[in-house]
């Protein structure tokens, strides 16, 4: 039986009257890829902030691990020690090198030991081709290097569920793909991620699940080669026309 660790059961969020989620359900399995595609302000990045209860939700419930996000009583610093999140915007420490923006979490709220910590950094920024820039300040870095650093400063904490949220949205187009391929070799890995993303062929080839949604519903959800080659729902054809040019039959 697949190991469920992410559960979302008619989930509901409203900001004042606006209602950014409306009875969304889906669930997420051990070492599975999902992409969260659709529109700007399709409801993404708040079912994203949701899942690790950045946001409190007005409906439905969520659960993480096994753990009820709905209560009030639930601490979400101890649910996010499990869960990686990484946003559009880098939000690295300016005045601190690459190795301790890595190394601040993993001592501050995993306790670790600085030596560990650093040891712990420094494979990963090998691993991410980045291992010479440990000592650099983030402005010396490009913005592909810099979203990576921030990938692995997630990375650091170990954790068991990955959140990426449009992260190659404010990138020049010549480094998007270096952090795509990142995100590839985490994929090729095992590591369980929801990603909310706008590049459609990049989807394609990691997503096992494409989720598509509009005005806060899924509309649509499958396979890649179902939702993006052959979408039943008209919805979903018109959004992809607009990125692949005709909309698939």
């Amino acid at each position: 039986m697949a190991d469920t660790i992410v559960t979302l059961d008619e989930v509901v969020k409203r900001f004042g009257d606006r209602e950014v989620l409306s009875g969304v359900t889906l669930s997420v399995t051990r070492g599975q890829v999902v992409c969260l595609i659709g529109a700007s302000g399709s409801g993404k990045s708040t079912l994203l902030r949701c899942c690790n209860k950045l946001e409190d939700i007005d409906g439905g419930t969520i659960s993480v691990f096994g753990t009820d996000l709905s209560g009030d009583d639930v601490r979400g610093e101890l649910v996010r020690r499990h869960i990686g999140i990484v946003f559009q915007s880098f939000n690295l420490f300016p005045h601190r090198t690459v190795l301790d923006n890595i190394t601040m979490g993993p001592r501050r709220a995993l306790k670790m030991a600085k030596a560990t910590a650093e040891a712990t950094a420094l494979d990963l920024l090998t691993q991410f081709g980045l291992a010479e820039k440990a000592k650099d300040y983030p402005d010396r870095l490009s913005g592909g290097q810099q979203q990576r650093v921030a990938i692995i400063r997630a990375l650091a904490m170990d954790p068991e569920l990955l959140l990426l949220d449009e992260i190659t949205s404010a990138l020049d187009p010549e480094l998007v793909g270096e952090v795509l391929d990142a995100v590839r070799d985490l994929a090729r890995s095992g590591m369980t991620m929801i990603l909310a993303t706008h590049e459609i062929a990049f989807a394609r080839d990691v997503a096992d699940l494409v989720v598509f949604l509009e005005g806060g519903r899924i509309v649509e959800s499958g396979p890649p080669e179902q939702v993006l080659m052959e979408p039943r729902e008209a919805a979903t054809r018109r959004f992809l026309s607009r990125y692949l040019g005709d909309a698939p039959t």
